[in-house]
């Protein structure tokens, strides 16, 4: 219930996931995911970018110094990066078939290891806290927890996005990425059943 308690235990077939957790394909679609979410804006400039004049330092015989073109090159105080980070594009494009094999895994894993909750009935007509608080500390011994609700709920979402590693979303939303990023994953029952229905789920490559 809301409290943490467990009132109920549900009956799961997690055979509708597959035999067997595909641990390399979950690993190849959960680093595709962690690229895609890179910005990669990274940048820093050459001698050629950094401003200032090109004018030599001073002549080149004469002064006893050792000889010097323009005040930017990458060995002197403020002059250029050499070979430094450039803007990248790191997206990848995962198979949406590829994707939903990488998910069914992800979830197989998380039942077969004990991480799922079920919260019987989600209802708060205003934002409130403490009560997923509540929740979270009577079902929820250690690590962050992902909440896959049925449909949107504002009040619900609300609620726990105060919460230090909580994360809600909308189970069709849900992709590999998300769950094993979670130590715990808890579905409402109407998310439960929608994953028994089969409900397309698995959010595109990157959010």
């Amino acid at each position: 219930d809301q409290t943490g308690k467990e009132v109920r235990k549900v009956d799961f077939d997690e055979s509708i996931f597959g035999e067997k957790v595909l641990t390399k394909t979950l690993h190849q679609v959960v680093v595709a995911y962690g690229r895609n979410q890179r910005q990669g804006t990274h940048s820093t400039k050459t001698r050629s970018e950094v401003s200032g004049s090109r004018r030599k330092m001073w002549k080149q015989k004469g002064t006893g110094r050792a000889r010097a073109g323009d005040k930017r090159p990458p060995h002197w105080r403020g002059g250029g990066m050499a070979h430094g980070p450039r803007p990248k594009d790191y997206y990848s494009r995962i198979p949406a078939r590829l994707r939903h094999t990488a998910l069914k895994s992800a979830l197989l894993s998380k039942f077969r290891d004990g991480e799922v909750k079920v919260l019987d009935g989600v209802s708060l007509e205003a934002p409130q806290t403490k009560v997923v608080a509540g929740f979270l500390k009577g079902a929820i011994e250690k690590g962050s927890t992902l909440f896959a609700l049925g449909q949107a709920d504002e009040n619900f979402y609300l609620s726990a996005r105060n919460i230090q590693r909580t994360k809600v979303k909308v189970v069709r939303e849900v992709n590999a990425y998300d769950i094993m990023r979670h130590g715990n994953l808890v579905l409402t029952m109407e998310a439960l059943e929608a994953l028994k229905a089969g409900v397309p789920v698995g959010g595109k490559d990157a959010e």
